[in-house]
């Protein structure tokens, strides 16, 4: 008998069996572990799903497939992923599930660099509106309209002007004499208050912040308070708006010294607008003047010039007909001469031209003259610069005052804007900023708000060369001095420290209404 030959797949089951009872040692794994190397710490199973990898530029042999050229296009793309992200990895151990607040940073940081098409990371997320400061969703309060500017009588603007220069004066005394009660006993600028504030209160624990809100506060009014008077005849008191530097320039200088913060600098930034738009309202209203003053000279330098031009003229006549006379014998004409000049050919010497005068050049200035520009429209020429006209002292103060205040307002507002701009208002005054942002009222509207109302409607203030925002700018700061002040219990004229009788506080001059234009 044969003896059964045993078949392949019996002898591959036992050989496998026979491998399956061999048991690996310790020193067997671990050297095996050695082998492999380090292995990198998992990634945690939150992680959003791979981009699919990019499929091979030609099909799979044995499949044909119609010409798309998007998919042309698409392959001379930039890869989605970097070449490291493409590399197969590691399937990920169980791991304990992160707390809530690792799962929302690894996502949060995952979709941040999350690449998308062309391979270029998304831009930063736009800030929710769970983060939106709060004072950003304050409506502000549509007061019925009190219509043009003409219709309100000049005795509501002096009322107004009275109201606020009071208040000014409360705030100012009581500024300077908290900063007077803050200095040591020892200074001779010390001065105690005669009712000091609670010990637990604001106004004794940061008495330094409140003196500056109420500085701020006291300019904003004094600058409100002129402003009416400005406004409300429509003209610019120059006389007026001098008497204001002496208290504005301190009180930057102050603010520049003591402030820390940004929210604190913005109120610099602040001042600086204010001061950029006094100069640009001076500016405005003083051009008109000037620009008068400057036709006048130069049309009288237009006289000199022509009057110049006629002399001229009459000297080389002069001297022709001397030179002519001279040089020409008073003689008869030959008769030769004579019919010549009675000929066709000849140039008539009569009223109708004269010698060597061309009646072409009559003709084209005419036609010029016809289908130009106006006499309105066309620019004054200017004269030579060897033509003089006098001029007095005032006409030189004049114009360096509009170069001096045209070079300060621009320099202020540059500073000005360095500090207070729109991403400052809305992380530090949102409130403020939202009365602006969702207000009906227009550049022209200066005065529909009613600068004691705390909810109403506000206007970003419009450009400092027109003249005109002063108005806006004080009501924006008075609102955010109560805005910041809200924090540390600022109270305005309720909480000022009240005059005794006829006393005052050294510093810090008040300003005026001077009804002066020059």
């Amino acid at each position: 008998m044969h003896r059964a030959t045993p078949s392949p797949d019996s002898s591959s089951s036992a050989a496998s069996h026979r491998s399956r009872s061999r048991q690996l040692t310790r020193e067997q794994l671990l050297k095996g572990l050695q082998i492999l190397g380090p292995v990198s710490a998992p990634l945690p199973p939150e992680l959003p799903p791979s981009p699919p990898a990019s499929r091979a530029a030609s099909p799979a042999p044995g499949h044909k497939r119609r010409h798309d050229p998007e998919l042309d296009q698409a392959s001379h793309k930039k890869p989605r992923v970097t070449p490291s992200s493409t590399t197969s990895r590691p399937r990920p151990f169980p791991q304990p599930h992160p707390s809530s607040s690792s799962t929302t940073a690894t996502a949060a940081l995952s979709s941040r660099h999350e690449p998308s098409e062309d391979g270029e990371v998304k831009e930063e997320a736009a800030t929710s509106s769970s983060n939106m400061p709060a004072g950003l969703t304050f409506m502000p309060v549509r007061r019925p309209r009190r219509g043009d500017n003409v219709n309100i009588p000049t005795s509501e603007w002096d009322a107004v002007y009275d109201k606020c220069f009071t208040k000014a004066r409360m705030l100012r005394f009581s500024a300077l004499s908290r900063v007077a009660a803050a200095h040591p006993s020892t200074s001779k600028e010390y001065k105690p208050l005669r009712n000091p504030p609670n010990p637990s209160s604001s106004y004794a624990k940061d008495s330094l912040l409140m003196a500056r809100l109420e500085l701020i506060d006291s300019l904003l009014h004094f600058v409100y308070g002129l402003w009416c008077k400005d406004y409300s005849v429509r003209t610019c008191y120059r006389a007026a708006w001098r008497t204001v530097n002496d208290f504005l320039q301190p009180t930057k200088k102050k603010l520049i010294a003591e402030s820390h913060d940004e929210r604190e600098k913005a109120f610099i930034g602040l001042l600086f607008m204010v001061d950029a738009y006094i100069h640009g309202r001076k500016l405005k209203y003083q051009a008109t003047a000037i620009d008068k003053e400057n036709d006048n000279k130069m049309n009288r330098l237009n006289i000199q010039w022509k009057a110049e031009k006629a002399q001229a003229q009459a000297r080389v006549a002069a001297a022709a007909q001397t030179s002519a006379s001279g040089s020409t014998p008073n003689m008869l004409p030959s008769p030769a001469s004579s019919n010549s000049a009675n000929s066709s050919n000849s140039t008539p010497l009569g009223g109708h031209g004269t010698p060597g005068h061309n009646p072409a050049m009559d003709i084209a200035p005419q036609s010029e003259a016809n289908h130009g520009p106006s006499a309105a429209e066309r620019p004054m020429a200017a004269p030579p610069p060897h033509v003089h006209i006098p001029v007095n002292t005032q006409f030189i103060v004049d114009r360096k005052s509009q170069s001096s205040g045209l070079l300060l307002s621009s320099h202020y507002m540059q500073t000005a804007q360095q500090h207070l701009n729109l991403p400052v208002m809305a992380r530090h005054f949102p409130r403020t900023l939202a009365r602006m942002m969702f207000s009906t009222l227009g550049p022209l509207d200066e005065h529909e708000p009613d600068f004691q109302d705390d909810d109403c409607e506000l206007f970003w203030p419009p450009q400092a060369i027109t003249g005109e925002g002063l108005g806006w700018v004080c009501l924006m700061g008075m609102a955010m001095v109560k805005e910041f002040g809200k924090e540390y219990g600022y109270r305005g004229v309720d909480g000022v420290v009240h005059r005794q009788g006829t006393e005052d506080v050294n510093g810090f001059p008040e300003p005026r209404f001077v009804p002066h234009t020059r």
